[in-house]
């Protein structure tokens, strides 16, 4: 964690809410692929309060200088409130050198506060319905919820035209800070499941979309940014859900938020069941044929390509799943041959055919 003591979040805390801030505590919850969150408990006034602090890491993902982590946080803090049933953020926080808190203007890191979140995320239903290969009237419920909501978020274009900003979306997805370049810097060298030359054809393919795709400006439209299980998390046996940081930008392309949670039933299935089969496909299919038929969009299946590229390249990313998660060396490597196959078979198609996902991925 960044260099910030109780004292000093009490002496910021009793200047926001201008009152007595006593029995400051910070205790680590966890870490994610970028940050890590803390439980943050004090008191005001005797009254018991609870945010949670949210730090990134400082490599890898566009965030190794300070000012990346500074504009992800700050766009964090301004755009969480902008869609429905997001967590709110209660303040973006610079930390000096000596350990204040401070304005961000001196600061030199930086943290986000934000309300805690209830519920569980989506991991460990996708491991459920994989591994028992049943899908319950409780999942089709949330996968339908799920996808007429983007269907409805999605449906919200910019007040004026945003010409450059589509562009610059289709751009960062092959080259960007999250995208399909970072991912794969990310892998360590030798790789037991694709060599250098099949990661460079992956790109370069990728390459296509971006040059015949980025005047397609009609397209932008609000999204989510990172729309996958973990940032999506459900009360206990409710359709009541909480979705989690919201990242990278207001406007951007419907399929990034599609194929981030689409592409788990495929991994999950593969991971678990060696093939694209069963309950996974059968939610896979209802939350495509829910999203379609609310839209109408079919153009989608024609950007969509690269964004699963994106999205499986994060799935077979050791530094996300080790071996040990796929039970076996052999699992995760006939597991990852498939999705980095099924990916690059899509990309080479130049469009998504939903009837032949099973082909894609054998």
């Amino acid at each position: 964690m960044v260099d910030v003591n109780e004292q000093n979040i009490q002496n910021y805390l009793e200047g926001v809410f201008n009152a007595d801030v006593t029995n400051v505590q910070i205790q680590k919850l966890g870490q994610g692929c970028v940050g890590t969150g803390y439980a943050l408990d004090f008191n005001v006034n005797g009254e018991p309060q609870r945010k949670i602090l949210k730090t990134l890491f400082t490599s890898n993902l566009g965030m190794d200088h300070f000012s990346d982590r500074a504009g992800s946080l700050l766009l964090a803090n301004s755009h969480y409130s902008k869609i429905p049933n997001h967590i709110n953020s209660f303040d973006v926080c610079g930390i000096h050198e000596d350990g204040t808190v401070i304005s961000v203007g001196k600061a030199q890191e930086f943290f986000l506060l934000l309300d805690e979140a209830h519920g569980k995320d989506l991991f460990g239903d996708f491991e459920r319905i994989a591994t028992t290969n049943l899908l319950t009237e409780l999942d089709k419920h949330r996968i339908i919820l799920l996808a007429e909501f983007l269907a409805t978020l999605h449906q919200e274009k910019p007040a004026t035209n945003q010409d450059s900003l589509y562009k610059r979306c289709i751009r960062g997805l092959v080259g960007g800070n999250t995208s399909i370049m970072a991912i794969i810097d990310m892998y360590p060298e030798h790789l037991n499941w694709v060599t250098h030359e099949q990661l460079q054809h992956m790109i370069q393919e990728s390459i296509h979309y971006w040059t015949t795709h980025k005047f397609k400006q009609t397209r932008l439209c609000h999204v989510h940014g990172d729309f996958h299980p973990g940032n999506i998390w459900f009360k206990e046996g409710t359709n009541e859900y909480t979705l989690l940081d919201r990242s990278g930008q207001t406007y951007g392309e419907a399929a990034d938020d599609l194929t981030a949670f689409t592409i788990n039933f495929i991994f999950y299935s593969l991971s678990k069941r060696g093939k694209f089969e069963g309950a996974c496909k059968d939610g896979f299919e209802l939350f495509w044929t829910t999203y379609l038929t609310k839209t109408k969009d079919h153009e989608i299946l024609s950007v969509s390509p690269p964004f699963y590229a994106l999205r499986s390249m994060v799935v077979c990313n050791p530094v996300f799943y080790s071996d040990e998660f796929f039970g076996s060396a052999e699992n995760a490597k006939q597991t990852r041959q498939k999705i980095f196959n099924g990916a690059l078979r899509m990309l080479t198609a130049k469009e998504v055919d939903l009837t032949k996902i099973e082909q894609y991925f054998s």
